[in-house]
């Protein structure tokens, strides 16, 4: 990937839950996913991420996050219990954690494609999630200011 590194930021409608997204696709390339399983489709998501950058996830209060798991159980589906809103879905075990997270929480508008992992066992889904999510640290008790998406150099004034 060429350019400038971007970040994209996110944030649940009372701030609760937050994300930076660090890239190097630039905005104009992201295709998010509109999977089509029924969580999906009642939250209207439309989720990305990309396995060369990596994400932060802020929590500022963990008593009003709730973790939704279902179908194979592989991942913890992030809801604020304040707002409602879905921020994404993540996936960790003793080799790290990753996300694919819920663009309709930013500002950025993308076209987007159709997903259908139904077919997949634990195994491969599992696998799946570990190559194509984006690395991802999450921190709790801390605040984010909500931005739009921007190149860094262009955030940090250079």
């Amino acid at each position: 990937m060429n350019g400038d590194p971007y970040e994209i930021h996110g944030s649940c409608h009372c701030g609760n839950l937050s994300f930076v997204i660090h890239t190097r696709i630039p905005p104009e390339d992201i295709r998010a996913r509109a999977c089509d399983c029924s969580f999906c489709r009642i939250h209207a998501a439309r989720n990305w991420s990309d396995p060369d950058g990596e994400a932060i996830i802020r929590i500022l209060d963990e008593q009003r996050l709730y973790k939704y798991r279902f179908a194979l159980r592989t991942a913890d589906f992030y809801i604020c219990t304040t707002c409602g809103a879905y921020l994404g879905a993540i996936l960790a075990d003793g080799t790290g954690t990753w996300s694919t997270l819920n663009l309709r929480l930013t500002t950025l508008s993308t076209e987007e494609e159709v997903a259908s992992y139904g077919a997949e066992d634990l195994d491969d889904r599992i696998d799946r999630r570990k190559r194509v999510w984006t690395p991802t640290d999450i921190h709790a008790g801390t605040r984010s200011q909500y931005s739009p998406c921007l190149p860094t150099s262009a955030r940090s004034g250079q």
